[in-house]
């Protein structure tokens, strides 16, 4: 009998067939099938009710298809059958839905280059979904870029993956003050709700309308400002107490009535955004009229799309490799320059901690067969697989009259092979050593050294360790198999860990921090990871945001094991700037996730 996770091509469940695995993630696994001709997406959960299922898996699914038989709308999935396999009563639960052939949200942003007049059009659409189905008494909770689909042949939107969503008189399957979600779409009221509470396991934060219309204008202002949310991890941050900047200050070609919209829809406080989505869809809609050519101009400049990761079991048998990320120093002058005016320029590398940089040759890649560029859908991002997930045909887009169309010459994807920049290794020698020995010299220096771009702080000879932080990469194979094999910790389990052993203190309490080693402990632990078990890692502290990596576990009895937890779900959190140079203020105890890659 077949694991959910390991239905291969052909096998049935109850009459659908097994096309293809689209994705798994923690709670389940999306299956392409087939019945009678049509295709269909399948969720299966990847525990059974009865299997000690710790991570509520199956509970979560029912959640979520009790989300979704409340709803009946052309822009949210729609759920067709669900049931229980092999057994009726025992088995593992799975549901049955409608498949989008198309991009995410954020893939769609990289393949269409869409004007803002398609973009205000979407939104008027999803704007609509959210305010029905608040209507009916469901939210969704994890509202981002990831979790909606946009359907390849009209541009038609579908809001996916309710796992995290709740309704009316819903059973509680929280144990924390928030509910699952993503950090960089929760509302202030909840994050602040979350410093204040964070220590009491029974506090619950009572999720309202207005923080899924905080996180629709945050997918706006990501889909505005960001030309490559699906391959870029690093986007101007919207946390925080202070507001981001204006769209259109971050791009010019945003218009400014749409930017100054977006403001108020990620408003600090509730009281300052639209009260329903229903305000937010008029208020789109009156923008949607307009026609003028910085409507109708698409929003991000036309570049090369690196190739995005494949989803896990596509139909080719071999196993991708890792993308590699990597920038090309000659051509990205003026680029950096631009994102020192803009402050929201974050380096990253590839590997694992070095300072080099890489470069990437790109090359088309195209389907043997049709000669067509080809799209995958990548992997997401957190609360469970999202529903009705596809893979794109390749035929093109079709444009709004009006509206400006994009190339339909070859795409530019990233080639595998990535040559590597000589490693730049600090001296004696170095202008960083020979910065004056005076205090006040040396501080005047390394502000000068957190201000600058990694091109110019190179230049100047700053200390590498405080100026790049790792980028994506995969956890160590030794490092997998103590976690998930030797320790039996779970992909995504959590644990509530004080970042500096020496800086003891709660979530709601601040410390300082800066870059280099850390010696962190496990404040509130679990049976996996037991409280007082200590985490050696590696703090990176510039440009405004904290990265936490801990590559060792030390365990009271004496034994020590290699570990991959990081602070964030997805990589570096937002923090305050701190006393001095270079450092940040940031909670003295966070999450920490075990994950099998780096974010």
């Amino acid at each position: 009998m077949h694991h959910p996770a390991q239905f291969p091509p052909g096998h049935t469940v109850h009459g659908w067939r097994i096309v293809k695995l689209v994705g798994a993630g923690a709670y389940g696994a999306v299956y392409k099938v087939e019945m009678n001709g049509k295709h269909f997406a399948m969720k299966v959960a990847m525990h059974r009710a009865t299997s000690g299922d710790e991570e509520k898996a199956d509970a979560r699914l029912k959640r979520e298809l009790g989300c979704l038989v409340h709803l009946r709308h052309p822009n949210i999935i729609a759920a067709h059958a669900h049931g229980r396999w092999p057994d009726f009563e025992s088995g593992w639960l799975y549901v049955i839905l409608a498949f989008v052939d198309g991009y995410t949200l954020a893939e769609w942003v990289e393949r269409v280059h869409p004007t803002a007049q398609e973009v205000v059009r979407l939104f008027v659409k999803l704007s609509a979904a959210v305010d029905y189905m608040h209507g009916r008494g469901v939210f969704h909770r994890d509202l981002k870029l990831s979790n909606v689909m946009v359907r390849a042949s009209d541009n038609e939107p579908f809001i996916i993956d309710f796992s995290a969503g709740d309704y009316t008189h819903a059973e509680d399957l929280t144990d924390a003050p928030l509910p699952p979600g993503t950090r960089r779409y929760r509302s202030p009221e909840a994050s602040r709700f979350l410093r204040e509470n964070g220590d009491n396991r029974d506090a619950r934060y009572e999720f309202k309308v207005t923080d899924d219309v905080y996180a629709l204008g945050v997918c706006l202002f990501d889909v505005l400002t960001a030309p490559q949310p699906a391959s870029d991890s690093v986007k101007t941050p919207v946390e925080g107490r202070m507001m981001p900047p204006h769209p259109r200050r971050l791009n010019e070609r945003v218009p400014g009535a749409l930017s100054d919209a977006v403001m108020r829809f990620i408003a600090r406080k509730p009281e300052n955004r639209p009260p329903t989505a229903e305000a937010v869809r008029r208020e789109l809609e009156a923008l949607a009229k307009e026609t003028g050519p910085e409507w109708v101009t698409p929003l991000h400049t036309l570049t090369a799309k690196p190739l995005l990761t494949p989803a896990t079991g596509t139909e080719d048998a071999a196993k991708p490799a890792r993308p590699r990320r990597g920038i090309v120093l000659g051509a990205l002058g003026a680029v950096l320059t631009l994102a020192a005016l803009v402050g929201f320029f974050a380096p990253r590398q590839s590997g694992q901690e070095s300072s080099a940089m890489a470069s990437v040759e790109p090359s088309a890649q195209r389907d043997a067969g049709t000669g067509a560029p080809l799209l995958v859908v990548a992997p997401q991002e957190d609360a469970g697989m999202p529903l009705g997930t596809g893979v794109v045909s390749p035929a093109p887009v079709a444009s709004s009259p009006g509206v400006a169309l994009s190339p339909q010459g070859p795409v530019q994807k990233e080639s595998p092979s990535v040559k590597r920049a000589p490693i730049v290794a600090s001296t004696s020698e170095s202008p960083a050593m020979k910065a004056p020995a005076s205090s006040g010299g040396r501080a005047e220096f390394l502000k000068k050294c957190a201000a600058a771009t990694a091109v110019v702080a190179l230049q100047m000879g700053c200390p590498s360790s405080s100026q790049v932080r790792p980028g994506p990469s995969e956890c160590p194979d030794e490092a997998r198999e103590a976690m998930f094999e030797v320790l039996r910790i779970r992909e995504g389990d959590s644990v509530v860990v004080t970042l500096d052993k020496s800086q003891p203190g709660a979530m709601n309490e601040r410390g300082d921090y800066s870059d280099g080693p850390v010696r962190g402990v496990v404040l509130n632990g679990n049976r996996e990871l037991p409280t007082g078990t200590v985490l050696l890692g590696r703090l990176w502290t510039r440009g405004g945001a904290l990265l936490a990596r801990y590559t060792e576990a030390r365990y009271s009895n004496g034994r020590t094991y290699p570990v991959c937890i990081v602070i964030g779900e997805n990589g570096a959190e937002e923090a305050e700037e701190g006393a001095q140079p270079g450092t940040v203020y940031f909670p003295r105890s966070a999450y920490g996730y075990a994950v099998k890659n780096w974010p």
